[in-house]
């Protein structure tokens, strides 16, 4: 009884201590705190990237992302507490978002001086949206060409649905003939009516689960062929775009610029 107590006693003394072993065996002392080290700026933007599915992203995609949400949350003063945050750094999983946020610490945005918000999408239908659409205050957000879109999987898709299933989505019998859709001029919906009912273009197409709003409805019969253009909202930074363009030497500096007036790089203290 005795020695089976011992041989207990020395397995769970490995499980707890072994990865601990492992750690300082592969990166020193150092590497088992080095989250310590790290202001809770960093730790936010670390929480703010684990909250989004980056597994496509390359190294420098990810640097990008986390200059991204270091801006942000630089403009939001967020709450993330550090205690949470390293625990979830300690995971392995995230090394490589871990190894982004170091890369780039203290590099951040400023637009005319302030931190802003830093809209972003997967794929745009060819151009960019101007961001005065979100308000005067997003003027900031440039309308920009994106041929290279065209070549994404997600570019065009290609969606039915029935006319019951439209009239349920939506909470009320519609047909396709009877909505009136207003555009803006790279083609994305903006409003959407039937009669007194108005739905923003965003919110329509969250309704029918669509991928984007740059849309096109035809019905035939009970039958409704939907036609979408790229991938999320349409503002700010088209990361398929921005990939493209870090595989091609340019920098983050230049991505940014390309999509934000008046933006500069800089490094938070």
């Amino acid at each position: 009884m005795k020695n089976y107590l011992k041989n207990l006693a020395a397995i769970g003394f490995l499980a707890l201590f072994l990865p601990y072993t492992i750690t300082l065996l592969v990166n020193g002392r150092q590497g088992i705190h080095q989250e310590e080290a790290w202001t809770e700026l960093e730790y936010q933007v670390l929480d703010r990237m684990l909250q989004e599915d980056l597994s496509w992203m390359d190294e420098d995609m990810l640097s990008l992302m986390a200059v991204i949400c270091r801006t942000e949350c630089a403009a939001q003063a967020g709450t993330q507490s550090q205690k949470d945050a390293s625990r979830v750094l300690s995971d392995r999983g995230y090394e490589k978002i871990a190894q982004a946020v170091q890369d780039t610490r203290g590099m951040a945005v400023l637009i005319n001086g302030e931190y802003r918000e830093l809209p972003y999408h997967a794929v745009s239908a060819g151009c960019t949206r101007n961001g005065s659409l979100l308000g005067q205050e997003y003027g900031y957000v440039l309308p920009v060409e994106c041929p290279e879109d065209l070549e994404s999987e997600s570019y065009l898709q290609i969606c039915t649905l029935t006319q019951e299933e439209l009239s349920e989505a939506l909470g009320l019998e519609a047909d396709v003939r009877e909505l009136q859709m207003e555009y803006d001029a790279q083609g994305y919906v903006t409003w959407v009516s039937k009669g007194d009912t108005r739905w923003t273009g965003e919110s329509f197409r969250t309704l029918l689960h669509l991928p984007s709003s740059c849309i096109r409805m035809d019905q035939e019969g009970d039958v409704i062929r939907i036609t979408a253009k790229g991938s999320g909202h349409g503002f700010g930074i088209s990361l398929y775009t921005a990939s493209r363009m870090l595989q091609e030497g340019s920098s983050i500096q230049e991505v940014i610029q390309k999509f934000y007036e008046n933006a500069e790089c800089i490094t938070i203290p």
